[in-house]
């Protein structure tokens, strides 16, 4: 085989391998949008309206929740049309793309936030300060680009998530799901990255995967126990699942693009967040919690990780009270690819950013006067003299 033979067969391969992976990623997309529509098309109105309400309450949004509920069961089902037909490489997806952004914005205007924020019972948070141990040395800058991944993430058993109508009855323990319909739950939500003055961020797709795998293919099997007296023991992968879960699986979750910090990269601390929440296809999402951390960085190429969990304690839909709280966590690595740039020292025969002064390191004077005197800089009068011409000393 020539060269040529051989090249086509590696591009070949490699073609052939994209479509392949193409191929999967759409199989489990097309899963995930059948999955949504059967669970939308199983929710009462009244059900929701409910919900709704209290949603309404928590974030102090006035506005009426029956038009409110309208709203988000338009856009749901206009999320899985839309979704539907990404799936169909050939088709234009414009016109419901165009009456999802209406939608959308109608609920903006007529709630003051935005449909997620509303969904995921929290307004959209400002990013963290900047986290600056040290002084920076002046002019010294990190540039870095960042993958993001997740592990060993864990659950307790004390939660109402995924539960019918979820625990509505205010305290999620001692039985009180009883009434409730068991379900085994797949997370979504959000990912942040913050370093310097830059972030990126990504919301999770509801793919099972990304946001907060489960060990039970993407799911978990203790989100409906509550701590009840009826949660089984014997069928992890079941639902009402009363023990504690953990999936040890590393999970591809977010690559940034190069961002810059103030500072020597020995110096400066990358902060990842990740925001989880139980999905429902029409409203509410029951907001979990948020997982943190602060990596501090090296130049050059390596990865950092951190162990951290967070305990939500709410209640109701969402987990148990005290002492029967609902516990997450997870380790999260970042990827970094880091270098510190210096700038070269000042020039000791220069006037740049010198002018009418002298500086210690200098070999030749600055200082109005050094005309005078014979002792001024090579381009004392190129950048102090010509662009300041009503400076007498200059002359």
């Amino acid at each position: 085989m020539n060269k040529h033979g051989l090249q086509c067969g590696l591009g070949c391969l490699l073609l052939v391998m994209g479509l392949e992976a193409q191929a999967q990623e759409a199989a489990v997309t097309r899963v995930a949008v059948e999955r949504r529509a059967a669970e939308l098309a199983r929710l009462d109105r009244r059900d929701v309206l409910t919900q709704v309400r209290a949603r309404a309450r928590e974030l102090a949004v006035v506005a009426p929740a029956g038009e409110l509920t309208d709203l988000l069961g338009h856009a749901a089902e206009l999320e899985i049309a839309r979704d539907t037909c990404r799936l169909t490489a050939a088709a234009n997806c414009h016109a419901v793309e165009g009456e999802l952004a209406k939608v959308e914005a109608a609920f903006l205007a007529l709630a003051g936030l935005s449909r997620a924020e509303f969904r995921a019972g929290r307004r959209a948070a400002a990013a963290p300060q900047a986290l600056e141990f040290l002084a920076p040395a002046s002019g010294e800058s990190c540039t870095c680009s960042f993958t993001v991944y997740s592990s060993n993430r864990s659950m307790t058993g004390h939660w109402g998530l995924e539960c019918n109508n979820h625990g509505g009855h205010g305290v999620c323990s001692n039985n009180v799901d009883s009434l409730h319909t068991a379900g085994i739950g797949a997370m979504t939500g959000k990912i942040d990255l913050f370093y310097g003055g830059g972030s990126a961020s990504r919301d999770c797709p509801d793919d099972h995967f990304t946001c907060f795998r489960g060990p039970a293919n993407g799911e978990w099997g203790n989100v409906c126990n509550c701590d009840s007296g009826h949660s089984q023991f014997w069928n992890p992968t079941g639902a009402w699942y009363g023990g504690d879960l953990s999936d040890a699986v590393e999970v591809w979750q977010l690559s940034t693009n190069w961002l810059s910090a103030a500072g020597a990269c020995n110096n400066t601390y990358v902060v990842v967040q990740e925001f989880v929440k139980e999905n429902d296809p029409w409203c509410c999402d029951d907001p979990m919690g948020t997982l943190s951390v602060a990596l501090p960085l090296q130049d050059g190429v390596g990865s950092v990780s951190a162990p951290t969990t967070t305990t939500n304690c709410n209640g109701g839909s969402q987990s148990g009270v005290y002492p029967n709280c609902g516990t997450f966590g997870a380790t999260i690595r970042v990827a970094y690819n880091c270098a510190t740039y210096t700038p070269p020292p000042p020039d000791p025969w220069s006037c740049r950013d010198s002018c009418f002064s002298t500086r210690p390191d200098h070999q030749c004077s600055c200082d109005l006067g050094c005309t005078l005197v014979g002792d001024c800089c090579w381009d004392y009068r190129e950048l102090c003299c010509d662009s300041n011409p009503y400076w007498n000393g200059c002359n």
